[in-house]
């Protein structure tokens, strides 16, 4: 099916602006009623932008990192009346290697570098600047009144011809302050006057390169997501000084983001799906709120720009005015267009209703126990594999969406570069059909591999899987778009790649879909893996949905989504009320499995020891409630005892402190000891102290890994570790 969009208005042509005239006779001790006639009369514009470029910043960084302010711009709630059209699976420029030279070229002139000549950081200063000007040099032309800044932290930037009225090299941090003082009216230098009002501003941001070439450019590096969450906050200063502004309630601004390329490891530079995988995000009055439809290019800031504030896009310029066709939304149930759903619970049937049954290809294949949701199917790589036939169902031709998804768990290296899930004959990338892969270079990689023939071939990787935890794999086919592999790690991190598939032609093989071989059930290398809760729609599934299965690595099985039988997690948004008892479950992360706080058997001067185990299991629990007070900075904090059902005990710290640790355990001769739940926006990130003296202990899990069980204690230094509690019926 094509891909069904939705549009909003185009952006009018600006009204006229307050002369440069007036500007540069402004009074540089200019008072705040001078200040406020200047921002008024410019604001009679209405149109303002601000586009930022953020070096290095890969599609998945911002699902991976802290972003409030980015968040509240994706889903058009920074501002009243704003909206805000996204993509995670924005593309760099294809014609010159993922580095910064070419693409922020593209940036800002909105070509790439076939026009504009520039293919590597050498020769920016080379540029084609006169045939295929900065965007700032158009506005200038087009309204030499309007007032344009141009801030860069790389140097070589300074090489882009352009027209802009202040041009600043600084580093992050001062340009944020420049960007900050020109929008409440306190910046000043020879050709910015004291109050001048900004129409137009480029930023440039480098840290977030910088820390993904200090170790790496991935999810999984703590300084790549902490730098991401600095510039985030960053942006939310420029978010204030904008809200702050006296004219703001009359003014339309426009904030585009978007990188200049992705990376691998410590570098960049390469041609593959993880280099050139980046966001794009315009944000504004007038755009459609959801997912960009098509292929989102960084190089479309510029035209995105030029059209907000009036000005004709050349007809020479690539990119696309991006935000007003977004994706359809998702539909509300899960299940639409499921059409087989393999859960592996004692055999190979379909429970989507479709009746689109798996049987054994070749091999013995082993429904076997431990799976990511009860049991899960085992293939030992000794010619073992599933077929699906060739249904009609699973036909997706030359424009049909589809998503296959799987839970995937290994204990070593892929031999060879067996398959996942596919249907073509994988002697050969060129042939007809689709493949979900095991093993994209290294023996512990996954990818995509798509064609109608050898002219459309696309292989979109990799991605780098872990040993000996269950990973979600999902890869979404628009059409119309792109491809994106999600791969969801034990601990908690979304990984994203993406590829252009649009020209791809028709994709229906005459080969069967085969679950752990290819097409032809014969190619030389057999997956040797285990499979969980395995389903394919015939429509592609949104990043939100994604998210829905996921769950943070907790996963939830689809057959509970299509059920509505969904786990209710207590947050700052639970309403629990003093006096009462709940039912609880609570588990918690532990180096990416889910353990569960248990109980022990062993019953010693009354008392049981507080563990967590690690085979997902919990006890359930008695929350009593005796306060509840709201925060100011939102949070909730819960004063309660835990008791174990049954008799077994309430929680207890134990008096004995070693290490700067205490035991944790249930004590059956006592009420249990008084506990603050610590509750916030997150339901992946509770807490639970005690108050012991003048200090306090949290909750932890034990590092060792003792019988498939941590030991439960409390930590006095305090630390503490994040936790998850589910309310029980």
């Amino acid at each position: 099916m094509k891909t069904r969009i939705k549009q909003t208005q185009a952006n009018g042509t600006c009204s006229q602006k307050i002369k440069k005239q007036l500007r540069s006779t402004a009074n540089t001790s200019l008072g705040l009623g001078a200040y406020m006639l200047l921002t008024s009369a410019s604001a009679l514009a209405g149109q303002h932008s601000l586009v930022i470029a953020i070096d290095g910043l890969r599609g998945d960084g911002i699902e991976n990192a802290a972003t409030p302010n980015i968040d509240k711009l994706i889903n058009g709630t920074w501002a009243s009346g704003y909206q805000g059209a996204f993509a995670h699976y924005a593309q760099t420029m294809t014609d010159a290697a993922p580095n910064s030279g070419p693409n922020h070229v593209g940036i800002m002139t909105g070509v790439t570098s076939t026009k504009s000549g520039v293919t590597g950081n050498s020769d920016v200063g080379g540029g084609r600047y006169g045939d295929y000007p900065h965007y700032q040099t158009l506005i200038e032309n087009h309204a030499p009144s309007l007032n344009t800044a141009y801030l860069v932290t790389w140097g070589t930037d300074m090489q882009i011809t352009n027209s802009a009225d202040v041009k600043i090299d600084s580093d992050d941090a001062g340009n944020i302050k420049n960007a900050v003082n020109m929008l409440n009216g306190s910046y000043s230098d020879a050709n910015w006057p004291l109050g001048s009002s900004p129409d137009a501003i480029f930023l440039f941001l480098d840290d977030v390169d910088h820390a993904g070439h200090s170790c790496c450019f991935s999810a999984d590096d703590q300084g790549y997501t902490d730098e991401i969450t600095s510039v985030d906050g960053q942006i939310g200063q420029l978010l204030s000084a904008i809200k702050n502004r006296p004219s703001f309630a009359d003014e339309h601004w426009q904030i585009v983001i978007t990188s200049d390329h992705g990376g691998r490891g410590s570098s960049h530079g390469i041609h593959a799906a993880d280099n050139y995988t980046i966001p794009f995000l315009v944000a504004s009055k007038a755009v459609s709120q959801g997912y960009l439809a098509d292929i989102p290019h960084n190089y479309d800031a510029a035209p995105t720009a030029l059209s907000h504030m009036g000005v004709a896009v050349p007809e020479h310029i690539d990119g696309k005015v991006r935000g007003s066709q977004t994706l359809a939304q998702a539909p509300r149930l899960l299940q639409q267009d499921l059409v087989t759903y393999l859960p592996f619970e004692g055999d190979y049937r379909d429970h989507s209703g479709q009746d689109l049954h798996a049987t054994v290809g070749g091999g013995s294949p082993a429904v076997s126990s431990d799976g990511k949701f009860g049991q899960h199917l085992a293939i030992n790589g000794n010619d073992e594999y599933l077929t699906l036939g060739k249904p009609r169902a699973l036909d997706f031709d030359y424009d049909t969406d589809f998503t296959l998804l799987t839970w995937y768990r290994v204990s070593g290296d892929q031999f060879g570069d067996p398959v996942i899930i596919g249907n073509k004959n994988w002697n050969s990338g060129a042939n007809r059909g689709t493949l979900l892969l095991a093993n994209e270079g290294n023996g512990d990689d996954v990818g995509i591999n798509l064609a109608s023939d050898s002219g459309d071939r696309k292989d979109i990787d990799p991605i780098d899987y872990t040993f000996n935890g269950w990973w979600l794999l999902a890869a979404s086919f628009d059409r119309d778009g792109v491809a994106t592999l999600y791969a969801g790690s034990p601990q908690g991190r979304l990984h994203i790649i993406a590829g252009g598939i649009k020209d791809v032609g028709d994709l229906t093989s005459s080969l069967d879909w085969n679950i752990g071989q290819d097409g032809t059930g014969s190619y030389r290398y057999n997956l040797k893996a285990d499979l969980d809760d395995m389903a394919i729609w015939r429509r592609a599934l949104t990043l939100d949905e994604i998210r829905t299965v996921y769950n943070q690595g907790t996963g939830l099985e689809i057959k509970r989504i299509i059920n509505n039988d969904l786990p209710v997690y207590l947050s700052s948004a639970s309403e629990l009320v003093a006096n009462r008892d709940y039912n609880v479950l609570i588990t918690a992360n532990a180096k990416g499995t889910t353990c569960g706080l248990e109980w022990d058997a062993d019953l010693i001067f009354n008392e049981r020891n507080a563990k967590w185990d690690c085979a997902g299991r919990a006890d359930p629990m008695i929350l009593k409630v005796n306060n509840v007070q709201q925060l100011t900075n939102g949070n909730k904090q819960v004063f309660a005892t835990l008791v174990a059902q049954n008799g077994k005990g309430a929680l207890e710290w134990d008096a004995d402190l070693i290490g700067g640790e205490r035991n944790a355990k249930f004590d059956q001769n006592t009420a249990g000891d008084p506990l603050i739940l610590n509750l916030n926006g997150d339901a992946n990130n509770s807490t639970i102290t005690v108050e012991i003296g003048n200090g306090a202990c949290g909750l932890e899990w034990d590092n060792d890994l003792l019988g498939g069980e941590r030991n439960g204690k409390w930590d006095c230094t305090p630390k503490m570790d994040p936790l998850r509690i589910e309310l029980l019926p």
